[in-house]
């Protein structure tokens, strides 16, 4: 349980509304039953194998719209094409997805789902994506992001949920990666749950610098590359390029 006490469930109680409110979708992906949250996530591994490596990219958690719609980055705030896919994995050299980007948002979104999960792209990789938290949120304001949960279910709980996350990712990664591949982080909380306990703390300053390097926790063999958020398409596409020229 991650809200044992009566403050906390009051708390959580008190921020409900006005969370269920801050994105459209959320009435779509979250049921609230007494003290049970139910809610929609995402996740895409696929099933096919190839010769190429493995390279898991876990992002913070879920926008709220991206789940609606089946796949992650569906769009950005004005429709458009998420710059993850155009402005960071791209120029990066990491995953070139060829399609026409003239289709509609949501064809272009089931277009390039079925391509990742076919691995029918040009990369010297194969793609996985996962997240850490699993709770949706809204891409930004008050609610936004992985500090928008936390301030819904408070620190202690996100702290409990994170134990959970992380044996989550660690069973996806003995399942996708194995002993052959590389995971990279997009967020604080995900590289410092992640992250041996010989790595540093996560600062800002060291993913720019591309120095944000270690080892996933309990799982040593597996290298682990923490990266700028997306909202630094540039420094973050940068860091990512060192994946192909190594």
């Amino acid at each position: 349980m991650l809200l044992p006490t009566e403050s906390e469930c009051r708390n959580f109680d008190d921020k409900w509304a006005s969370f269920l409110s801050s994105d459209k979708t959320n009435k779509n992906i979250f049921k609230l039953r007494k003290h049970v949250l139910e809610y929609e996530s995402e996740q895409l591994i696929p099933i096919k194998r190839d010769k190429r490596p493995p390279l898991l990219l876990i992002l913070g958690n879920p926008a709220s719209h991206s789940v609606k719609e089946g796949m992650f980055f569906s769009f950005e705030g004005n429709k458009k094409e998420h710059r993850f896919w155009t402005r960071i994995l791209k120029p990066a050299g990491v995953l070139n997805l060829s399609y026409d980007s003239n289709l509609p948002v949501k064809k272009l979104n089931e277009q390039r789902k079925k391509q990742l999960l076919a691995l029918d792209y040009e990369s010297p990789f194969r793609i996985g994506l996962c997240v850490f938290i699993t709770i949706p949120s809204a891409p930004g304001g008050k609610w936004g992001g992985v500090a928008g949960v936390q301030k819904l279910i408070g620190i202690r709980a996100l702290r409990l949920l994170e134990i959970g996350e992380t044996k989550r990712i660690q069973l996806c990664v003995k399942k996708f990666i194995g002993t052959n591949g590389k995971v990279v982080v997009f967020q604080k909380n995900a590289w410092n749950a992640l992250r041996s306990s010989k790595d540093p703390e996560y600062k800002l300053a060291l993913a720019k610098d591309g120095k944000l390097k270690g080892r996933l926790k309990e799982m040593t063999k597996i290298p682990l590359l923490g990266v700028p958020p997306t909202r630094l398409a540039g420094p973050c596409s940068k860091i990512l390029r060192q994946l192909v020229e190594e």
